[in-house]
């Protein structure tokens, strides 16, 4: 394996098969293998960090995730930039040790961390629960779920990122991409358990600490809250609009989630009632909760509690 300008890669023999020679880290005191996400991909998630499957070669253990810092520990002559991407990762692996002290169930379950040795430079890492697949993938191959499961996803979404919000911490990256499943539809002893998880904290925010550079794009295209967009687009400007990114930008990535969700795609500019053309009961309910999360004005969007009221009432309809 090497590190390269867009993350980690992994070595292949001439053959193209997976060189397991030089694509083992030893982490956790044990020896592992790295391999890529998705099959088929070779390519891993993040600008700021690579992520690979973590996999025992002795079969003894399960499968487990690992992130690994794209930015190595700085020294005396690195650039700011570099040194706020470095932090917002051990930020990132902060708060997901805090997370594993206390009950989240809804927040992908941290194992251990430590620092990964490339090409003579040190770079963090942490270890971390394997998702079974992420919502876009589920909903691809599953386009006739039920309400009763896509009401469940939404209010187990909603509860991790009002865990984070507790802990004085906002997500500012949910998209479909980060909020995993964890279980199966089938299983033995019949119906198995599914549980919606969100990771990929590495865009969260602490309300005292500031790692956002001048300008910078926060979040993903097509997912971005007003003050997102502000902040990418203007920012360097000076034109004094909103471009603090907080807890209810978090509730504005939420309503375009649960668009998504009983949707299947995302919703762009004004959405008008007839424009959420899956109806079932309570319909109406969940169109007025996206659409008080999706103000442009912070004055005027949805809090996390009026959010999580409608939720609430889905959820009982729905014996949730």
């Amino acid at each position: 394996m090497r590190m390269e300008l867009g993350g980690l890669r992994l070595d292949k023999l001439p053959n193209g098969g997976w060189d397991d020679a030089l694509n083992t880290v030893g982490v956790g005191g044990a020896t592992y293998v790295l391999r890529y996400l998705v099959e088929g991909i070779d390519g891993s998630k993040g600008g700021n960090s690579s992520v690979f499957i973590l996999r025992d070669p002795n079969g003894t253990e399960p499968d487990r995730a690992i992130k690994i810092s794209n930015v190595f520990r700085p020294g005396r002559q690195t650039p700011e930039r570099y040194r706020r991407r470095y932090g917002r990762f051990l930020e990132e692996i902060d708060l997901m040790r805090k997370c594993s002290e206390v009950d989240s169930p809804n927040i992908v379950q941290f194992h251990w961390d430590g620092i990964l040795p490339i090409d003579g430079k040190d770079y963090p890492y942490y270890v971390m629960e394997k998702a079974d697949t992420d919502l876009k993938e589920f909903l691809l191959h599953n386009p006739d779920v039920d309400i009763q499961t896509r009401v469940q996803l939404c209010v187990e979404v909603y509860q991790a990122i009002q865990q984070l919000h507790t802990m004085r911490y906002y997500h500012r990256d949910i998209k479909p991409d980060n909020v995993l499943l964890f279980g199966s539809t089938s299983s033995e002893e019949g119906a198995g358990t599914l549980v919606w998880k969100i990771g990929d904290l590495g865009l969260i925010a602490h309300r005292d600490k500031d790692y956002d550079e001048l300008g910078e794009r926060v979040g993903p295209f097509g997912w971005l809250s007003p003050e997102a967009g502000n902040k990418f687009l203007t920012e360097r400007y000076g034109l004094g609009l909103d471009c603090t990114i907080d807890d209810r930008s978090d509730v504005f990535q939420l309503g375009k989630l649960i668009w998504f969700i009983f949707q299947h795609n995302i919703p762009i500019g004004m959405v008008a009632r007839e424009d959420l053309t899956r109806e079932f009961e309570g319909s109406d309910q969940v169109f007025e909760a996206i659409v008080n999360s999706l103000s442009h004005g912070k004055a005027r969007r949805y809090d996390m509690d009026h959010l999580g009221r409608d939720l609430g009432q889905l959820a009982t309809e729905y014996h949730v």
